[in-house]
């Protein structure tokens, strides 16, 4: 594994509480991309983790989107991103299971806020 690789890992890694939709994209070895929702779990010993990631496929519209922009943007508590049915109701979760060496890089989008409570496990701990 790179430096590179171990330096991204270690950030996904790291991470206790929910991520908002759109704020951190992962982006995987063979080009695939996925938006974070928070880690579940993750063993040392086979460096495989199961992350939880934000489920946009309905979202096909753009009013749906622009539904969903909005709402993110009333600065949610990390509490009432828990249920996506309640942020939208077309959004949805999955687990997406992979090996640490599965991860090319991950993107942390700037224009979204991060929740402060319950952790702030958001980029202030780059």
């Amino acid at each position: 594994m790179t430096s590179r690789i171990d330096y991204v890992v270690d950030w996904i890694w790291n991470f206790g509480d929910i991520v908002p939709p759109f704020c951190v994209e992962l982006v995987l070895g063979d080009g695939s991309r996925y938006h974070l929702r928070s880690v579940s779990a993750k063993d040392d010993t086979t460096k495989t983790m199961v992350l939880k990631i934000w489920d946009l496929r309905l979202l096909t519209d753009e009013t749906d989107l622009e539904a969903l922009r909005q709402r993110l943007k009333q600065n949610l508590k990390r509490s009432e991103l828990i249920n996506e049915k309640l942020i939208h109701p077309k959004l949805g979760c999955a687990k997406l299971r992979l090996h640490m060496d599965d991860i090319a890089y991950c993107v942390e989008w700037e224009e979204w806020s991060w929740p402060e409570e319950e952790g702030q496990n958001g980029p202030s701990h780059l």
